[in-house]
């Protein structure tokens, strides 16, 4: 019997006073029931014990967990499922048990506190992708946050390696205008070279430069964030804040560039800070005094390696290649650059420079450079019209590379171009060579063609070059010698025969 009909039964004949015949009637029930019930107190009838599928195994589980107090619950099933009588439930079941006998895997974490000017955390993050021209780069950013006063720097790059590492570090110091006196990091690839913590073994270069500027480096252990959490926190903000949602703002690199300047002034430095309750630009205040200053000269951070100039006369670098003059060709270089630019020298003295290019497989090539491959080429030295008309200037220097690089006879060409000089003058002709270079059209009858229609846009006579059918005729013309006394009578100057004259 319910006990939901129990107390019915009850109720109908101690309240309501209704007799058995009119219960069983309403309840629908014999008539034993309702005397059962109204004879009887309720009690409620006998549990079944409920066996567990996992309650045989449970021994050998202990003695597992006792000798690997990790293994995982798959592995545990794996374990007591071996033989013919071996486990065949759930892996669920197994997991459930293990989160009851396992012994809890907890850490405490102590709150630490910094003086001003005693310590510096920094880290890298990934910031997703980007496009640049037809390659895909990774952005990176560069967080570096003050312990006391939460004062941060950030810098986009585009690699994470020891050059861009120290460069930003560096660019750190710069804008905090002071250096603590401690620098923590993780497991950081351009400082450490293996090991974590206090047996972590630091790279020497990283070490010239804590010792350039007296820090005292202190490795993390590997696998630690809360170690250095105060920088985490910065990076995971960075992310969540400055990035987030600005997916159609970021088109290009130079918008994170900007990017970073902006909410590291507007917005990160100046907010209130969750854990100091202050603004970090205030508590910074406080902590500049503490700071040492920074050294005069800035460690050295560009990247620096000596190559072989290839036959194509190029360097190869970050996946690109950049021109140097023919006459290196086969020659050991040195290769400089930072993030803007690139440098080619030799014995000490630069003979190239180039901008820094981002894309990936990219050939980079100065015209002079080209120019001056081209004439080594072709293995002729250069002649005088050439010479004359390189003379022009740097316009018509780079419409000479240009007609290097057409099946037409160079020489024809520059001489109609000279020509044009002295009948039309320097500036007219160059000023149509410019756009003849603009509409990438390499010859003397397009630059003449351009003189021509500027000329009667500024409704100026097109000028003809006087010219005899023969020029062989030139030197059988006899003309008498010119008399200048004849143009005096123009002017009614008396001449000496005249004086001379008696007069009649």
């Amino acid at each position: 019997m319910k006990v939901e009909r129990w107390a019915e039964i009850r109720r109908l004949a101690k309240i309501e006073q209704l007799s058995a015949r009119a219960i069983a009637a309403r309840l629908n029930c014999c008539a034993k029931t309702i005397k059962k019930a109204l004879t009887h107190d309720w009690t409620p009838p006998p549990k079944r014990p409920r066996t567990s599928a996992l309650a045989s195994f449970h021994q050998k589980i202990d003695a597992l967990i006792q000798r690997h107090p990790r293994l995982s619950a798959v592995r545990v099933r794996e374990e007591i499922a071996k033989g013919s009588d071996g486990y065949q439930g759930s892996v669920y079941i197994v997991r459930r048990y293990l989160h009851r006998i396992r012994p809890p895997h907890t850490r405490v974490y102590q709150e630490v506190y910094y003086e001003p000017g005693e310590a510096m955390q920094i880290d890298w993050g990934s910031c997703g992708q980007i496009e640049i021209g037809t390659t895909v780069r990774t952005v990176y950013v560069f967080v570096a946050v003050l312990c006391y006063s939460r004062l941060c720097f950030l810098k986009f790059s585009l690699s994470q390696n020891a050059a861009c590492s120290y460069r930003a570090l560096v660019e750190a110091f710069v804008f905090f205008g002071g250096l603590p006196k401690k620098l923590i990091f993780d497991n950081f690839k351009p400082a450490v070279l293996d090991g974590h913590g206090r047996n972590a073994r630091l790279r020497s270069d990283f070490l010239a430069l804590c010792g350039h500027y007296c820090l005292q480096p202190i490795a993390c252990q590997r696998r630690d964030p809360e170690s250095k959490g105060i920088v985490e926190a910065g990076v995971r903000y960075v992310k969540h804040n400055a990035l987030q949602g600005r997916e159609d703002q970021l088109r290009t690199w130079a918008d994170y560039l900007e990017l970073a300047t902006y909410w590291r002034d507007q917005v990160a430095n100046v907010r209130i800070h969750e854990t100091t309750r202050e603004r970090p630009c205030d508590r910074f205040l406080r902590e500049q005094p503490a700071l040492r200053p920074v050294p005069e000269f800035p460690f050295d951070t560009d990247e620096d390696f000596p190559t072989i100039v290839s036959d194509h006369c190029r360097v190869r670098f970050d996946a690109n290649r950049y021109s140097v003059p023919p006459e290196y060709r086969g020659k050991t270089v040195a290769v400089r650059a930072n993030d803007r630019a690139v440098w080619v020298l030799f014995d000490g003295k630069e003979i190239a420079r180039h901008r820094r290019c981002h894309e990936k497989r990219q050939i980079l090539v100065l015209p002079e450079h080209q120019l001056a491959a081209l004439e080594l080429r072709h293995r002729s030295r250069a002649t005088q019209n050439e010479s004359d008309f390189d003379a022009l200037g740097p316009v018509a220097r780079a419409f000479h590379l240009k007609l290097l690089t057409v099946p037409v006879r160079k020489e024809l060409h520059l001489r109609k171009i000279l020509a044009l000089v002295r009948l039309y003058g320097r500036h007219d002709v160059l000023a149509a060579m410019t756009i003849a270079l603009e509409v990438q059209t390499y010859d003397a009858a397009a630059v003449e063609n351009i003189l021509h229609q500027e000329r009667r846009r500024r409704q100026l006579p097109s000028l003809i070059e006087v010219k005899p059918q023969r020029r062989e005729l030139i030197d059988e013309i006899d003309l008498p010698t010119p008399d200048p006394s004849t143009y005096d009578c123009l002017f009614g100057i008396q001449t000496l025969e005249e004086t001379d004259r008696e007069p009649v």
